[in-house]
């Protein structure tokens, strides 16, 4: 998407901290309430040479990149699953569920329904099998297949079916209950047919053709026609945007330690394209799996640039990790100074490197709820009407701008996307559409 209109250069804006919201080089000043305190201005960075994305080198591995390993799937997940498993196993039904259309009960096609004693030689190893082939899903998807399942058995009881039935009528008629009892959406009709084909593989060592059958794909065709998916009502926090929040929380906001978190972490959600899964947790903290004071750092050889490394996501399914940059280029926000100073806090707070990146004011671990919540309240601060923004709004945000800054072809490297679904992202807005129809109407020279 080539730019449309040229915008306007956005204001510096005035730095309005409390006292010890000092950026590395200003002098401190007397102590005082948030309202009470004179501004405080970041020094502008030095010029740049103009710098090209893909003429950056790789950073060495990180101090934590042994630590790397897939994290073990939360034990009572791994506990129901295979408990699902046993209900289904020991059913005498599951012996004819050829007959209805399921994979030959062949024991030798699955390990899970392998069946050897306790004190067999190659019992440890089948237990370590297991394990990893759990690692292969994460474990909220893990917790959603799981959820389907537990669906999938309440179907069958509430008409009376023998459990587990794979056969093309139960499939198909399992989609409509969802589809007419449960007025579920096509994309959630999807992801519980994902959960049942998983615990599908589980029993039998294979997919079911049923779930792949065409009349299967006719019928979720039929759905999605009849109740077209609605229109994704979230809205982009554009740097616009992102720039008033900033504005709002460097003239007090909150706590010090509460305002100080919030400036660091919707500049490296925007910058970074990120997830908020990649900011924030969901479960128990893990520095393995979440991120520390160590992965927020200041690039070796090269003191103008801070590092964020991302230990997994979402499209990194291989948990390689993938690395994210700011630089120190002239900017009203000034980011690469935000999170320097960010950075000197948090070592100032902390003195392990494997502690949580981003703390509340309990020093827990930010959670997605506790961000979510706090970025509406600065949203509604700043003029901006709250309901439809949430967390993922930066990473749209980040794609919109990028498009109107005519970065169309890096966009989808920008954000690590591993199809062209970054082309949903990106939003215009009136203004834009406007200048659009300035053009087309424009007389030719």
């Amino acid at each position: 998407m080539p730019p449309l209109m040229t915008q306007a250069p956005m204001p510096v804006i005035p730095l309005l901290f409390p006292p010890s919201y000092s950026v590395p080089g200003t002098a401190p000043s007397v102590s005082v309430s948030p309202q009470a305190v004179p501004a405080t201005t970041f020094p502008l960075p030095l010029a740049r040479s103009s710098f090209s994305l893909f003429s950056t080198t790789p950073l060495p591995t990180p101090p934590n990149a042994l630590a790397l390993e897939p994290p073990p799937v939360a034990s009572n997940i791994r506990t129901q699953i295979l408990a699902g498993l046993s209900l289904s196993l020991c059913l005498p039904e599951i012996q004819n569920v050829g007959t209805r259309g399921g994979s030959s009960p062949n024991p030798s096609t699955s390990l899970f329904r392998t069946d050897i004693p306790v004190n067999h030689p190659l019992r440890p190893l089948l237990e370590a099998s297991l394990n990893s082939i759990f690692q292969a899903v994460c474990p909220r998807t893990l917790q959603s297949y799981l959820t389907a399942w537990k669906c999938f058995k309440a179907f069958h009881s509430t008409y009376n079916l023998p459990f587990p039935d794979f056969s093309l009528l139960t499939i198909t008629s399992f989609i409509s209950h969802l589809n007419i009892n449960k007025n579920l959406q096509i994309s959630s009709i999807k992801g519980y047919l994902s959960g049942i084909q998983f615990f599908h593989k589980l029993l039998y060592g294979s997919p079911s053709p049923q779930i792949a059958n065409s009349q299967t794909s006719l019928l979720i065709k039929g759905i999605q026609s009849a109740h077209p998916t609605r229109p994704d009502t979230r809205q982009p926090i554009t740097l616009q945007i992102l720039t008033k929040c900033i504005s709002t929380l460097r003239r007090g906001y909150h706590s010090i330690h509460t305002a100080r978190t919030l400036d660091a972490m919707p500049i490296m959600a925007f910058f970074g394209f990120l997830r908020c899964s990649e900011l924030a947790i969901t479960s128990s903290f893990n520095p393995n799996i979440h991120p520390t004071i160590s992965d927020l750092a200041v690039r070796l050889l090269d003191d103008e640039t801070i590092s964020y490394f991302i230990k997994q996501s979402k499209t990194d399914q291989t948990k390689k990790g993938h690395f994210i940059f700011i630089f120190n280029l002239q900017s009203p926000i000034l980011p690469y100074q935000a999170l320097l100073a960010f950075i000197q806090l948090r070592k100032s707070q902390s003195k392990l490197p494997s502690d949580p990146l981003f703390t509340d004011d309990f020093k827990r671990p930010v959670t997605r709820f506790w961000f979510q919540k706090h970025l509406k309240s600065v949203l509604l601060l700043s003029g901006t009407p709250a309901d439809n923004f949430s967390s993922h709004s930066f990473r749209i945000g980040a794609a919109t701008t990028a498009a109107q800054k005519g970065l169309s072809h890096q966009i989808q490297a920008l954000g690590r996307w591993s199809s062209e679904a970054f082309k949903s992202y990106i939003r215009s807005d009136h203004s834009h559409i406007k200048e659009a129809h300035r053009t087309l109407i424009c007389q030719p020279l």
